[in-house]
């Protein structure tokens, strides 16, 4: 890997070499007074047919410029003509030109340029960056549409110091995803999530982003709760023109399409995504069984009232498929300007997979004890469907309000089949799951922003109301034992006197979490001699409230069993729930199960911008936090677990820029954070994972993290579309959140997975960033100068010290969820003649934690794969575009670990393989169709 990762590092950096024998002139166009760049500006060489207009970054370049001295003409509507006498042009180099331009004296009637700036491209996102005065990373529209990605999940693993976890939740420069905080505009997400504490990505369809950002320093305008960095999704605004575009792919997966599939059954309308209440509880269903055990005609009646199909339903898998419908719509009302992005998207996806799933314990002198070799075929079915739906109102140039709608709606159907041998319990499963999940979001923002007093008064606010929630209507799980190989013949795991919910149960749950957010913020410029500095403030306020509730319901062998209805199939045994010869529904679930929780944050800021000299400038500021959490839950026993947290964090913050030109910077940070537990972290309580096979479980004593954060970023901007930077960071964690596994869980049943503090941690790495044009490799060549490269990669280290909290713990190890490293890679070729695109990505990250070990149970890690994407877009006349490509070319599998023998190593034929499977290549072709 470092000889490739060289190789690849001698290219890029090759790639800088200039070997044209003509020369280049290119430059930037501002307004001399308000230092504005200029759109649309006219640059031509005085005698020749040489030319060129300037973009929305006021930049403009022309390459293949003959050798000799010129005179350039810089013309622009309503400005003096600028004519710059004795431009030189030398062979192999790029000559300069940046001029500023005056207005001119007289003014033209009825002459009004009107341009509203472009977020989406990638030269707007560089942009943004450069004029950043935090350290920030980011991905545009343009570019998320060279990719396949369907999702906000899949478009971010393209960013510097980014990866995914559970094709779900982000990770910032390796650090877990609890780390890391997403707003959508400038209010916090809600989250769909009942066991980690995170962000959801899958949720956000890739072609509903207009950009997204990735802050990596603290900043006092910037929310105080992150140690990886705060992601901004900025979903699309006013559009440029009125048009109707019609999107539509279908995918074929490697190993799961056109073959044979099976999933629980559904009622009708299933496709839509929403919850049509098939698998729900009856609504005359006792809130607990126990309160009418005293009852037996009633308790039977419960359990014959429940939908006992325990079979799945067998069908053919059907080819992905994907359809979006996009309205983009100008009008002006009067003198205000209104512009609105509508827009509808549907999918629905299949995947089968083969999982190995195994699990040991090492015992004295280290002798290894195999508990299980599970062989899972899991089918997975999910369907989507989401509206954006967006207005902004622009009354001028001084005030405007938009209002933003996101909703999404997503289900996640999966049945699993497990065979193979669980030797610590000498048997041979013939196991069943059948999982139904539906989560939803809504998101509304209403914002505003406003200037006065020539721009040096602005005013910005946002209101907002997001709801989220996760249904889990009925997971029901089954457990029959192999008792003749050579027949197959099965009998069914039948407890005793008391339900084991996990071997013979359903289990049912629902949260719901909302929350109110309120923000303004204040920038004023003030005069001081002949620097202007700048002054913000600002206040936020967020409530949140959750509620879960979950339901744990199994069955027992009832008075006089008929032992026969062991050995039949499980429909037979579901047709004989009754009290007396058959089974009997028993309640299991504890006063643990259902908790209320609700988050207060009250937050002001105040900062200062000061311009120290023309190429110095530093922003201080503090921002102070006030924050209560609050728990009500209860102990497996039914003591009261309760949590109120009352913290206030003052959290002071430095960014400091240096301009050797004005296309070379220096940034330097510096920031304290902290990191809160979460709801589900504090309560109490205990769910089974089947497929995993582990249990999750909270802890209501773990305190709040504190992180000190050090950074340090060189940035080079080629031309506006161009970028290099090199960074390198320090983070130090005081009491850092982490999951583990629990040393009580030893034994032959689950391991326990449970949130702890350590005592301290660091973490720190390097980041480079690269994004370039490669015309300047092969001069003349048609092929490189339309193709561009992408390049990306962080280097990290870090070390955990638990202390005295973890007495026979992993110490000495990096933290959890933490990778050493991570790479992307993108080739992309435009040829905009002939409207078409071919993009060749890469991917991959180093290994990383996802459970702390222990001794006699090393540390579960994730495994590296090696991702390569190869998608192409075709223009097709005026109106459609043809798409697709292949995802996953390689197929590598996926791999979780343990490192068994303790050398460091991880070598396949010598360590543990936890879990291994792969997903198969995706190939998709699709077309989209412009109506207006």
């Amino acid at each position: 890997m470092l000889r490739q990762f060289t190789a690849l590092l001698a290219m890029l950096l090759l790639s800088f070499a200039t070997f044209a024998q003509t020369g280049t002139l290119r430059g930037t166009i501002t307004d001399a007074k308000t230092k504005e760049t200029l759109i649309g500006a006219t640059v031509r060489i005085v005698g020749t047919q040489l030319g060129s207009t300037t973009d929305v970054n006021g930049f403009f370049s022309m390459a293949k410029v003959p050798v000799g001295a010129y005179t350039v003409e810089v013309t622009y509507v309503s400005y003096r003509t600028e004519n710059i006498p004795n431009v030189k042009v030398e062979a192999e180099k790029i000559t300069e030109i940046n001029t500023a331009l005056l207005e001119a004296a007289a003014t033209l009637a009825e002459v009004k340029v009107v341009a509203t700036r472009q977020t989406n491209t990638e030269v707007s996102v560089i942009s943004e960056i450069k004029a950043s005065q935090n350290i920030v990373s980011g991905i545009s529209s343009q570019q998320i549409t060279r990719s396949l990605d369907r999702d906000a999940a899949q478009v971010v693993k393209r960013v510097p110091g980014i990866t995914i976890v559970g094709d779900r939740f982000i990770t910032i420069r390796g650090l877990n995803s609890r780390y890391n905080n997403v707003m959508l505009h400038n209010a916090f997400t809600p989250s769909m999530e009942t066991d980690v504490k995170a962000f959801s990505f899958d949720v956000i369809p890739s072609g509903q982003i207009d950009r997204l950002l990735i802050y990596k320093t603290p900043s006092a305008d910037l929310p105080g709760e992150f140690a990886g960095g705060i992601v901004k999704i900025y979903t699309k605004s006013i559009p440029d023109q009125n048009s109707v575009t019609l999107d539509y792919s279908l995918g074929i997966r490697q190993g799961t399409t056109f073959g044979d599939f099976k999933e629980s059954k559904q009622g009708a309308n299933y496709w839509t995504s929403f919850n049509n209440g098939y698998l729900d509880l009856p609504s005359n269903f006792p809130k607990d069984i126990r309160a009418v055990s005293n009852n037996p005609a009633l308790v039977e009646l419960a359990g014959r009232s429940l939908r006992n199909e325990w079979v799945p339903v067998a069908s053919t898998a059907t080819p992905d498929q994907r359809v979006s419908l996009t309205g983009n719509f100008k009008m002006k009302l009067g003198k205000v300007q209104i512009g609105n992005i509508t827009t509808v998207n549907y999918s629905e996806t299949r995947l089968l997979t083969t999982n190995q799933r195994n699990d040991y314990n090492i015992g004295a002198n280290d002798v290894t004890e195999t508990l299980f070799e599970y062989n899972d075929k899991a089918y997975a079915r999910n369907n989507r469907v989401g509206v954006l739906h967006n207005w902004a109102f622009r009354f001028n140039n001084n005030h405007s309000i938009e209002f933003k709608n996101l909703f999404n709606q997503i289900s996640n159907g999966r049945y699993v089949f497990r065979s193979g041998q669980d030797i610590a319990q000498n048997y041979r499963p013939n196991n069943h799951s059948f999982d139904q999940v539906y989560r939803g979001i809504y998101s509304g923002q209403l914002t505003g922003k406003h200037k006065f007093n020539n721009d040096k008064t602005v005013i910005d606010w946002v209101a907002g109301y997001n709801n989220s929630y996760r249904d889990q209507p009925d997971y029901k799980r089954y457990r029959s034992d192999v008792v003749d190989a050579a027949t197959n013949k099965t009998e069914i795991y039948i407890p005793i006197g008391q339900a084991q919910a996990y071997f013979l149960g359903r289990f049912s749950s629902k949260m719901n979490e909302s929350g109110i957010t309120g923000a303004a913020n204040l920038t004023q410029k003030v005069s001081a001699g002949e620097k202007e500095i700048e002054l913000k403030f600002g206040g936020f306020y967020e409530i949140k409230d959750r509620t879960f509730k979950a339901r744990n319901l199994g069955y027992v062998r009832g008075g006089n069993f008929n032992p026969a209805l062991a050995s039949s199939d499980i429909n037979t045994l579901f047709q004989n729930v009754r009290n007396d010869g058959g089974i009997r529904i028993d309640e299991q679930t504890n006063p643990n199960d259902s908790y209320t929780s609700n988050n207060t944050l009250i937050a002001g800021y105040g900062l200062v911008n000061i311009p120290f000299t023309k190429k110095f400038n530093a922003i201080v500021g503090v921002r102070i936090e006030n924050n209560r959490q609050q728990m009500n839950s209860a102990y497996l026993g039914g003591a009261a677990a309760k949590v109120d947290n009352k913290i206030t964090s003052v959290l002071p913050s430095a960014n400091l820029t240096y301009n050797f030109t004005e296309k070379t910077l220096l940034r330097a940070a510096y920031g304290v954070t902290v990191n809160r537990p979460e709801f589900r972290e504090l309560a109490p309580f205990s769910f089974f994972d089947f497929d995993f096979n582990v249990v999750y479980e909270g802890n209501p004593n773990l305190k709040i993290a504190t992180i000190q954060n050090m950074d340090l970023r060189w940035e080079h901007y080629p031309t506006p579309s161009e970028l290099v930077s090199v960074a390198a960071f320090y983070k130090y964690f005081d009491t850092p959140i982490e999951s583990t596994v629990d040393l009580g869980s030893t034994g032959l049943g689950s391991k326990t997975f449970i949130t702890n503090n350590a005592a301290s941690a660091y973490s720190t790495g390097i980041e480079i960033e690269i994004k370039k044009g490669l015309g300047n490799v092969l001069p003349g060549s048609r092929i490189f100068e339309k193709t561009s490269l992408l390049f990306n990669t962080a280097l990290i280290h870090s070390r955990v010290s638990l202390g005295d909290r973890g007495i026979g713990q992993s110490d000495n190890r990096p933290l959890q969820g933490q990778s050493p490293y991570i790479i992307n890679v993108g080739i992309n070729y435009n040829d905009t003649k002939k409207d078409l695109q071919i993009n060749l990505l890469y991917n991959v990250i180093g290994r990383r934690i996802i459970a702390v070990g222990f001794e006699a149970y090393p540390d579960l890690y994730e495994m590296p794969r090696n991702i390569v994407d190869l998608t192409f877009s075709k223009g097709l006349g005026q109106r459609w575009t043809l798409k697709g490509g292949v995802q996953d070319l390689l197929n590598q599998p996926w791999r979780i670990m343990q490192d068994s023998n303790k050398d460091n190593k991880f070598e396949s034929s010598k360590d543990f393989f936890v879990q291994k499977y792969r997903t198969g290549q995706l190939v998709s072709l699709g077309f989209s169709y412009r109506l207006l």
